[in-house]
């Protein structure tokens, strides 16, 4: 069977909503909400193919659109490879030029909506934004310091390495930072090296160990992620079904001076083989962030990227 190409557009107004459509009753998953978008023609890139599809579709013009993620799922019937694309710039207001019903929605509210099984991880994709901050500190005043700075940013999604906590700190430690990410808006992500918080308002990430030791997802409140270094660790996170990874290190780090590094063409090599968000870890700058998304990547990560 062929593999069909499809590009995806997720645009967004300037209320941070996202528009999506109802698939017609004609269609393979009628009745079914998706993002626009539509098939590749030949030698067609994805770029071109959604700019023609969104003026088809929605009579808007696409001035500017980049790479969110790649996904090819197989479902009985069909198999699809999905490029996924944020518009960042248009023109036109969308409407539903093909008779389809379109409907702006707030990201928070999207998985209150059915969509095809292929849309979970641009469901994900979407909800995680582009930057995954590392908070290394045990300390609680750093670490809320830190949680600060990074919400000053703009940044809502980060790490913690609390590895040196002792177990009779934890309570009063995780109160404080749940307390602080709630009225910072930031969702938070407890390292699986130290002390666990069963009430984490965002979930787990795992160490590369613990990664290939699993047999199952763990159930946690939120977010499952993980550290990957190499294809087989990739390959296990997508087994087991992980929300996202971070790929380390692509290059050079302090922290890590003799490790082999990946090199931007070899991670663009290995994120293509797999289809959950990837961020980009290990001597990145922010200067980095665009060329993390022309090679695949959800977007950038690091420890002291954002103090």
């Amino acid at each position: 069977m062929a593999r069909v190409r499809v590009a995806i557009a997720v645009i967004e107004n300037q209320e941070g909503q996202v528009l999506i459509a109802q698939r017609k009753n004609n269609v393979h998953q009628a009745g079914m909400w998706e993002f626009p978008g539509g098939k590749l023609e030949l030698n067609e890139t994805p770029h071109i193919a959604l700019a023609r599809e969104l003026e088809e579709e929605l009579a808007i013009n696409s001035i500017e659109s980049v790479p969110l993620i790649d996904v090819s799922f197989d479902y009985p019937d069909l198999e699809v490879q999905l490029h996924v694309r944020v518009v960042e710039c248009y023109s036109g207001e969308p409407i539903g030029h093909e008779s389809q019903t379109i409907k702006w929605v707030d990201k928070k509210h999207l998985a209150d909506y059915p969509f095809p099984e292929a849309n979970k991880a641009i469901l994900t994709s979407i909800a995680l934004g582009r930057e995954y901050a590392i908070i290394n500190s045990s300390d609680i005043s750093d670490v809320l310091l830190q949680l600060q700075n990074v919400a000053s940013q703009n940044i809502k999604l980060v790490q913690i390495r609390a590895k040196e906590l002792l177990a009779q700190q934890s309570n009063r430690f995780f109160a404080q930072i749940n307390k602080e990410c709630a009225l910072l808006g930031v969702k938070y992500l407890v390292n699986s090296g130290g002390i666990m918080c069963p009430e984490s308002s965002a979930g787990v990430h795992l160490t590369s160990n613990e990664l290939m030791r699993l047999k199952n997802k763990p159930t946690v409140n939120g977010y499952v992620a993980a550290s990957c270094h190499n294809i087989e660790e990739l390959k296990q996170a997508e087994k087991l079904d992980l929300d996202f990874v971070v790929l380390s290190p692509v290059k050079e780090t302090a922290s890590h001076p003799d490790a082999e590094l990946l090199g931007w063409q070899h991670f663009e090599r290995l994120v293509a083989q797999i289809n959950i968000p990837v961020f980009a870890l290990g001597g990145i700058k922010k200067s980095d962030l665009n060329q993390s998304i022309i090679v695949g990547s959800q977007g950038i990560s690091g420890i002291r990227l954002f103090k």
